[in-house]
């Protein structure tokens, strides 16, 4: 019986760490691409900028 609950235990903290994990992948690969769309986005603003004075 005691060995079961340890499984258990066990599983409930590796699910926990993977999902952690891909918590993390995800936060990340979102802050990669807003900080690659805002700059991509600034560029636009200033050659539209570049074309009306």
């Amino acid at each position: 019986m005691k060995t079961v609950k340890q499984n258990e235990q066990g599983q409930v903290i590796m699910e926990y760490v993977i999902m952690l994990g891909m918590f993390i992948a995800v936060s990340m690969t979102l802050l990669l691409l807003l900080s690659v769309f805002s700059e991509y986005g600034w560029r636009i603003y200033s050659l539209v900028g570049l074309e009306y004075p």
